[in-house]
């Protein structure tokens, strides 16, 4: 896998002009995940400049994993569509982040590419395959637990605000106020301009909304449902939504990318914490662009 990434990452290397660690980072995140690809440059994390960073969890949050994939193709979404707006994504990413946070620093990776094969490890080799095992157990529980934490605090500020809402729309007659609610009707001239048929934006935008606000997951779910029925959307509109879903930029997955970078790279949390809405709102954005393209 190391090395099919590193020549994978070598081609985006070449054509876009971005660090090797960039490179490795934006093409392993379509096949094994926002957090998982982080870790393949895991003794770097602490040295990446700030745009790298942005960049990192940018891709992340444009593309779904492979372990996910056959999830959402069970699901009734087309693996065509998955799969390529997950590659399409990586070169959308990479743009749309530097477009936003430009390189103004020199990448330690910068004019090759780097594939992590032990890092600190290779210093200090474990003693045996137990001591393996242990020292990968504790980095894995150090992750899952740092993940699980912001996780429950995104989602836990999520629901408050939608509690709030809902308080405050009841005395104005509104019983469902809620963020969905709110971004369903932001993403209306959005998802207009994304080629959706007049007659069908507004499904199209609670989808965007729910899919951002919950995660991509309950929007394909919605879909899913809006297919069955009796008033199911168009092929175009269709295509159009399960180009635009694929993607991990949502609340939740914002508490995963803080979680898993902090816990790589801890001197670099602040930072981390700072860029995380921006990358998730690039990440957004790019499968926006791999749906207008389709």
């Amino acid at each position: 896998m190391q090395w099919l990434i590193k020549n994978f990452a070598w081609f985006f290397f070449k054509l876009l002009n971005v660090s090797g660690a960039e490179a490795v980072v934006a093409s392993a995140s379509p096949w094994v995940g926002q957090g998982e690809s982080a870790c393949l440059l895991r003794p770097y994390v602490d040295i990446m400049t700030e745009s790298e960073l942005h960049l990192t969890m940018t891709s992340g949050f444009s593309t779904i994993s492979g372990s996910v994939l056959s999830a959402y193709i069970n699901l009734g979404m087309p693996a065509q569509n998955l799969v390529t707006s997950s590659v399409m994504s990586i070169p959308a990413s990479i743009a749309i982040s530097k477009m936003r946070l430009p390189e103004l620093e020199e990448p330690v990776t910068r004019g090759h590419v780097v594939i992590d094969r032990g890092g600190a490890e290779e210093r200090n080799p474990p003693a045996n395959a137990l001591h393996a095992f242990s020292k990968g157990a504790f980095f894995g529980l150090m992750v899952a637990g740092s993940i699980l934490c912001n996780v429950a605090t995104i989602l836990s500020l999520v629901a408050a605000i939608n509690g709030l809402l809902t308080w405050i729309g009841k005395g104005f007659g509104i019983h469902a106020l809620t963020l969905q609610l709110i971004l369903r009707y932001v993403f209306y001239p959005i998802t207009f301009f994304l080629g959706v048929p007049r007659a069908e934006i507004l499904r199209v935008a609670e989808l965007l909304a729910t899919k951002l606000v919950a995660n991509e997951f309950a929007a394909y779910t919605d879909l899913q449902a809006i297919q069955k029925s009796a008033d199911p959307l168009s092929e175009r509109a269709f295509t159009i939504a399960s180009y635009a879903l694929c993607g991990f930029a949502n609340l939740g997955s914002l508490g995963i990318q803080i979680g898993v970078l902090s816990s790589l790279a801890p001197s670099r949390a602040k930072i981390i914490a700072r860029i995380a809405f921006s990358a998730m709102v690039c990440g957004f954005l790019s499968t926006l662009q791999t749906a207008g393209i389709a």
